[in-house]
Protein backbone atom coordinates (compact mmCIF):
# COMPACT_ATOMS: atom_id res chain seq x y z
CA UNK A 1 0.00 0.00 0.00
CA UNK A 2 1.59 3.49 -1.44
CA UNK A 3 0.05 6.95 -1.46
CA UNK A 4 2.56 9.89 -2.19
CA UNK A 5 1.50 13.37 -3.93
CA UNK A 6 2.60 17.27 -4.17
CA UNK A 7 -0.33 18.94 -2.45
CA UNK A 8 -0.64 21.73 -5.28
CA UNK A 9 -3.50 23.93 -3.54
CA UNK A 10 -2.61 24.49 -0.32
CA UNK A 11 -5.01 27.32 -0.07
CA UNK A 12 -8.12 25.19 -1.13
CA UNK A 13 -7.35 22.33 1.04
CA UNK A 14 -6.40 24.02 4.34
CA UNK A 15 -10.08 25.90 3.62
CA UNK A 16 -11.57 22.46 3.19
CA UNK A 17 -10.05 20.64 6.30
CA UNK A 18 -11.08 24.00 8.31
CA UNK A 19 -14.85 23.27 7.23
CA UNK A 20 -14.93 19.94 7.83
CA UNK A 21 -13.10 19.66 11.25
CA UNK A 22 -15.89 22.20 12.40
CA UNK A 23 -18.59 19.28 11.74
CA UNK A 24 -16.40 16.54 13.07
CA UNK A 25 -13.99 14.98 14.97
CA UNK A 26 -13.04 12.64 12.02
CA UNK A 27 -13.58 11.60 8.77
CA UNK A 28 -13.16 8.83 5.92
CA UNK A 29 -10.94 9.66 3.87
CA UNK A 30 -10.91 7.26 0.28
CA UNK A 31 -8.30 8.05 -2.25
CA UNK A 32 -8.69 6.37 -5.43
CA UNK A 33 -6.93 6.27 -8.99
CA UNK A 34 -9.76 8.99 -9.86
CA UNK A 35 -10.84 11.30 -7.12
CA UNK A 36 -10.16 11.95 -3.70
CA UNK A 37 -12.98 11.63 -1.36
CA UNK A 38 -14.06 13.06 2.54
CA UNK A 39 -16.78 11.64 4.06
CA UNK A 40 -18.35 12.80 7.96
CA UNK A 41 -21.37 10.59 9.17
CA UNK A 42 -23.28 11.13 12.04
CA UNK A 43 -26.14 9.45 13.90
CA UNK A 44 -27.80 13.03 13.86
CA UNK A 45 -27.01 16.56 12.42
CA UNK A 46 -25.07 17.11 9.61
CA UNK A 47 -23.34 14.62 7.06
CA UNK A 48 -20.48 15.56 4.26
CA UNK A 49 -19.72 13.60 1.26
CA UNK A 50 -17.15 15.68 -0.50
CA UNK A 51 -15.60 14.34 -3.82
CA UNK A 52 -13.09 16.27 -5.17
CA UNK A 53 -11.17 15.78 -8.61
CA UNK A 54 -7.20 14.74 -8.00
CA UNK A 55 -6.66 17.81 -9.83
CA UNK A 56 -8.53 19.98 -7.37
CA UNK A 57 -5.89 19.28 -4.54
CA UNK A 58 -2.98 17.70 -5.82
CA UNK A 59 -0.27 17.21 -8.06
CA UNK A 60 2.11 14.19 -9.57
CA UNK A 61 -0.47 11.80 -7.43
CA UNK A 62 0.86 7.92 -7.05
CA UNK A 63 -1.22 5.14 -5.54
CA UNK A 64 -1.00 1.46 -5.18
CA UNK A 65 -2.90 -1.18 -2.70
CA UNK A 66 -4.29 -4.65 -3.12
CA UNK A 67 -7.46 -3.33 -3.14
CA UNK A 68 -8.27 -1.75 -6.73
CA UNK A 69 -5.74 0.84 -6.07
CA UNK A 70 -7.83 2.20 -3.22
CA UNK A 71 -6.90 3.39 0.37
CA UNK A 72 -9.52 4.21 3.05
CA UNK A 73 -8.04 6.21 6.03
CA UNK A 74 -9.82 7.67 8.64
CA UNK A 75 -8.17 10.98 9.43
CA UNK A 76 -8.57 13.47 12.92
CA UNK A 77 -9.87 16.74 11.12
CA UNK A 78 -8.26 19.36 13.60
CA UNK A 79 -4.86 17.53 13.17
CA UNK A 80 -4.55 17.34 9.56
CA UNK A 81 -6.27 21.22 9.62
CA UNK A 82 -2.94 22.40 11.94
CA UNK A 83 -0.60 20.95 9.85
CA UNK A 84 -1.59 22.16 6.72
CA UNK A 85 -1.81 25.49 8.08
CA UNK A 86 1.96 25.12 8.70
CA UNK A 87 1.93 24.81 4.75
CA UNK A 88 0.95 28.56 4.44
CA UNK A 89 4.18 30.01 3.15
CA UNK A 90 5.42 27.16 1.71
CA UNK A 91 6.82 27.03 -1.76
CA UNK A 92 6.30 22.73 -1.97
CA UNK A 93 4.52 19.99 0.07
CA UNK A 94 4.30 16.51 0.17
CA UNK A 95 1.94 14.28 1.24
CA UNK A 96 2.52 10.59 1.66
CA UNK A 97 1.17 7.62 3.93
CA UNK A 98 4.03 5.65 5.88
CA UNK A 99 4.46 4.73 9.31
CA UNK A 100 5.63 6.23 12.14
CA UNK A 101 9.44 4.90 12.92
CA UNK A 102 8.99 4.78 16.90
CA UNK A 103 5.93 2.46 16.92
CA UNK A 104 4.86 1.41 13.40
CA UNK A 105 1.74 3.61 13.64
CA UNK A 106 -0.10 4.51 10.41
CA UNK A 107 0.61 8.49 10.19
CA UNK A 108 0.47 10.71 6.74
CA UNK A 109 3.51 12.67 6.21
CA UNK A 110 3.75 16.42 5.16
CA UNK A 111 7.14 17.85 4.42
CA UNK A 112 6.99 21.06 3.39
CA UNK A 113 9.78 23.03 2.39
CA UNK A 114 9.90 27.11 2.58
CA UNK A 115 12.29 29.23 0.70
CA UNK A 116 14.29 32.24 2.02
CA UNK A 117 16.70 34.74 1.07
CA UNK A 118 18.89 36.95 3.28
CA UNK A 119 21.98 38.81 2.40
CA UNK A 120 21.40 37.32 -1.43
CA UNK A 121 21.71 34.01 0.15
CA UNK A 122 18.93 31.69 -0.63
CA UNK A 123 18.54 28.44 1.30
CA UNK A 124 15.12 26.44 2.26
CA UNK A 125 13.81 24.70 5.35
CA UNK A 126 12.16 21.44 5.50
CA UNK A 127 9.53 20.55 8.28
CA UNK A 128 7.72 17.15 8.63
CA UNK A 129 4.14 17.04 9.96
CA UNK A 130 2.87 13.54 11.04
CA UNK A 131 -1.14 13.17 10.96
CA UNK A 132 -1.65 9.81 13.01
CA UNK A 133 -4.56 7.71 10.65
CA UNK A 134 -6.19 4.39 10.68
CA UNK A 135 -6.07 2.06 7.40
CA UNK A 136 -9.76 0.58 7.08
CA UNK A 137 -10.32 -2.20 5.34
CA UNK A 138 -12.60 -2.22 2.68
CA UNK A 139 -15.34 -4.17 4.30
CA UNK A 140 -15.44 -1.90 6.78
CA UNK A 141 -16.36 0.79 4.85
CA UNK A 142 -18.70 -1.23 2.63
CA UNK A 143 -22.02 -0.51 4.95
CA UNK A 144 -21.33 3.33 4.51
CA UNK A 145 -23.48 4.69 2.37
CA UNK A 146 -24.37 8.27 0.64
CA UNK A 147 -27.81 9.23 2.37
CA UNK A 148 -30.76 9.03 0.25
CA UNK A 149 -33.17 12.37 0.59
CA UNK A 150 -36.46 12.64 -1.65
CA UNK A 151 -36.90 15.11 -4.69
CA UNK A 152 -36.82 18.33 -3.17
CA UNK A 153 -39.49 20.46 -3.52
CA UNK A 154 -37.51 23.52 -4.06
CA UNK A 155 -33.95 24.15 -5.60
CA UNK A 156 -32.68 27.44 -5.31
CA UNK A 157 -29.17 29.18 -5.35
CA UNK A 158 -28.11 30.54 -2.02
CA UNK A 159 -26.59 34.22 -2.04
CA UNK A 160 -23.35 34.24 -0.14
CA UNK A 161 -22.72 32.22 2.26
CA UNK A 162 -20.77 35.55 4.25
CA UNK A 163 -24.12 37.34 4.44
CA UNK A 164 -26.03 34.48 5.74
CA UNK A 165 -23.78 33.56 7.94
CA UNK A 166 -23.40 36.97 9.69
CA UNK A 167 -27.36 36.90 10.00
CA UNK A 168 -27.60 33.26 11.48
CA UNK A 169 -24.98 34.08 14.05
CA UNK A 170 -27.02 37.40 15.04
CA UNK A 171 -29.91 35.47 15.41
CA UNK A 172 -27.97 32.52 17.49
CA UNK A 173 -27.49 35.68 19.60
CA UNK A 174 -30.86 36.45 20.12
CA UNK A 175 -31.79 32.85 20.75
CA UNK A 176 -30.18 32.97 24.06
CA UNK A 177 -32.71 35.51 25.08
CA UNK A 178 -35.32 32.78 24.81
CA UNK A 179 -36.70 30.50 27.37
CA UNK A 180 -38.16 28.38 24.61
CA UNK A 181 -36.27 24.81 24.65
CA UNK A 182 -36.27 25.65 20.36
CA UNK A 183 -34.31 28.51 20.92
CA UNK A 184 -31.71 27.75 18.75
CA UNK A 185 -33.98 26.21 15.79
CA UNK A 186 -33.67 28.30 12.74
CA UNK A 187 -37.04 27.65 10.29
CA UNK A 188 -35.02 28.18 6.84
CA UNK A 189 -37.78 28.36 3.70
CA UNK A 190 -37.54 28.69 0.17
CA UNK A 191 -39.62 29.02 -3.07
CA UNK A 192 -39.49 28.73 -6.69
CA UNK A 193 -40.05 32.27 -7.31
CA UNK A 194 -36.07 33.29 -6.30
CA UNK A 195 -37.11 33.64 -2.70
CA UNK A 196 -35.28 32.85 0.44
CA UNK A 197 -35.83 33.11 4.20
CA UNK A 198 -34.23 32.15 7.45
CA UNK A 199 -36.30 32.73 10.29
CA UNK A 200 -35.96 32.39 14.13
CA UNK A 201 -39.46 31.58 15.31
CA UNK A 202 -38.56 30.79 19.08
CA UNK A 203 -41.44 31.88 22.00
CA UNK A 204 -40.21 35.81 22.66
CA UNK A 205 -37.96 36.37 19.94
CA UNK A 206 -38.91 35.87 16.42
CA UNK A 207 -37.19 37.62 13.71
CA UNK A 208 -36.82 37.05 9.58
CA UNK A 209 -34.12 37.99 6.93
CA UNK A 210 -35.37 37.28 3.23
CA UNK A 211 -33.60 37.48 -0.28
CA UNK A 212 -35.09 38.27 -3.26
CA UNK A 213 -34.34 37.92 -6.85
CA UNK A 214 -32.31 34.40 -6.19
CA UNK A 215 -31.81 32.16 -8.99
CA UNK A 216 -33.74 28.77 -9.53
CA UNK A 217 -31.26 26.55 -11.11
CA UNK A 218 -33.09 24.12 -14.01
CA UNK A 219 -34.00 20.16 -13.94
CA UNK A 220 -30.23 19.08 -15.83
CA UNK A 221 -32.31 15.94 -16.92
CA UNK A 222 -35.50 17.42 -18.79
CA UNK A 223 -37.19 13.94 -18.85
CA UNK A 224 -37.25 14.21 -14.82
CA UNK A 225 -38.91 17.63 -14.46
CA UNK A 226 -42.01 16.21 -15.91
CA UNK A 227 -44.05 15.35 -12.06
CA UNK A 228 -40.95 16.73 -10.35
CA UNK A 229 -42.35 18.14 -7.16
CA UNK A 230 -40.17 21.33 -7.66
CA UNK A 231 -42.49 21.90 -11.40
CA UNK A 232 -45.58 21.28 -10.20
CA UNK A 233 -46.17 23.23 -6.98
CA UNK A 234 -47.02 26.44 -6.76
CA UNK A 235 -43.98 28.78 -7.27
CA UNK A 236 -44.53 31.02 -4.48
CA UNK A 237 -45.44 28.39 -1.80
CA UNK A 238 -41.98 28.31 0.09
CA UNK A 239 -40.99 25.08 1.54
CA UNK A 240 -39.00 24.81 4.68
CA UNK A 241 -37.31 22.87 7.17
CA UNK A 242 -36.16 23.38 10.79
CA UNK A 243 -32.67 23.47 11.83
CA UNK A 244 -30.49 23.87 14.80
CA UNK A 245 -28.79 27.37 14.36
CA UNK A 246 -25.44 26.84 16.11
CA UNK A 247 -25.10 23.05 13.44
CA UNK A 248 -26.14 25.81 10.64
CA UNK A 249 -23.76 28.13 11.86
CA UNK A 250 -20.87 25.54 11.06
CA UNK A 251 -22.11 24.67 7.76
CA UNK A 252 -21.31 28.16 6.52
CA UNK A 253 -17.79 27.82 7.56
CA UNK A 254 -17.20 26.33 3.99
CA UNK A 255 -18.54 29.70 2.55
CA UNK A 256 -14.60 30.32 2.46
CA UNK A 257 -14.65 27.71 -0.51
CA UNK A 258 -17.92 27.90 -2.33
CA UNK A 259 -18.51 29.92 -5.85
CA UNK A 260 -21.63 28.21 -5.81
CA UNK A 261 -24.05 26.78 -3.19
CA UNK A 262 -27.55 25.20 -4.52
CA UNK A 263 -29.88 24.01 -1.47
CA UNK A 264 -32.38 21.78 -2.03
CA UNK A 265 -35.41 22.00 0.28
CA UNK A 266 -37.24 18.66 1.10
CA UNK A 267 -39.97 19.97 3.28
CA UNK A 268 -39.92 18.91 7.03
CA UNK A 269 -36.91 16.29 6.03
CA UNK A 270 -34.05 17.41 5.09
CA UNK A 271 -32.06 20.23 3.31
CA UNK A 272 -29.54 19.37 1.11
CA UNK A 273 -27.15 21.20 0.06
CA UNK A 274 -24.47 21.21 -2.95
CA UNK A 275 -21.29 23.64 -2.30
CA UNK A 276 -19.51 23.38 -5.81
CA UNK A 277 -16.21 24.87 -5.66
CA UNK A 278 -15.85 25.93 -9.59
CA UNK A 279 -17.65 27.96 -11.82
CA UNK A 280 -21.00 27.32 -13.73
CA UNK A 281 -19.74 25.73 -16.70
CA UNK A 282 -16.02 24.65 -15.75
CA UNK A 283 -15.75 20.76 -16.62
CA UNK A 284 -14.37 20.20 -13.41
CA UNK A 285 -17.94 19.96 -11.17
CA UNK A 286 -16.31 19.30 -7.92
CA UNK A 287 -18.52 19.39 -5.22
CA UNK A 288 -19.26 19.13 -1.02
CA UNK A 289 -23.28 17.76 -0.59
CA UNK A 290 -24.16 18.29 3.21
CA UNK A 291 -26.66 16.58 4.33
CA UNK A 292 -29.20 18.15 7.13
CA UNK A 293 -32.08 16.66 8.47
CA UNK A 294 -35.17 18.85 9.52
CA UNK A 295 -36.61 18.85 13.19
CA UNK A 296 -39.95 18.31 13.80
CA UNK A 297 -42.20 21.35 14.49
Amino acid sequence: MRFKTSVRNINTFTKLAQSLSSIGKSAWLRLSEDEVRFVIQAPEGTQVWATLSIPTLFDDYRISSANSNIINLEVPLSQLHRALRSCASASDAVLRLTKRSSDGVPILCLTITTASTSNFLSASTLVTQEIPVRVLSATSVDTIVEPQAPDADVHIYLPPLSQVRGITERFNKLSTFSLSPDSHKLVLSANMSGEFRLALAGGEVKVESKWRDLQNPLLADTEAREGHPSTVRNPTAFAEVRVDGREWAKVLRVGGLARRVVACVCEGVALVLYVFLTEEGDPDQTVLTYYISSYSA
